[in-house]
């Protein structure tokens, strides 16, 4: 199993049917339906090089959770279920929306060493 799919599998146990990849989730009148949580990856990048090829990348995921106020319980969850996975995350920051949602933005550096 990938990492995506394992990250993807911690995340709908928090909110059921309420997470994607990169895009947000709305309703039929294309207003968002709260709360809900996005993850995407946003970097990869080469860390160290052996014999003039990539020995280690470091991949980094974000994790948004969207809810439609403050809400320290989905957000207790989401942690909770992130750290009994084994997922060292960190929250890099929290914003209120224009409409008064709030993400709360979290990310997971994964490192990945390749053999040759």
């Amino acid at each position: 199993m990938s990492f995506l799919e394992q990250l993807f599998q911690v995340l709908d146990g928090v909110l059921p049917n309420r997470v994607t990849y990169g895009t947000n989730i709305v309703g039929v009148d294309d207003r968002p339906v709260y709360p809900f949580i996005i993850y995407q990856e946003i970097g990869d990048r080469v860390q160290s090089y052996a014999d003039n090829k990539p020995a280690v990348r470091i991949v980094t995921y974000q994790i948004t959770l969207v809810t439609e106020s403050k809400n320290p319980t989905t957000e207790e969850e989401l942690e909770t279920s992130l750290y009994q996975s084994g997922f060292n995350f960190q929250m890099i920051t929290e914003y209120v929306n224009d409409d008064n949602s709030v993400n709360r933005v979290y990310e997971i550096k994964q490192e990945e060493i390749r053999y040759e």
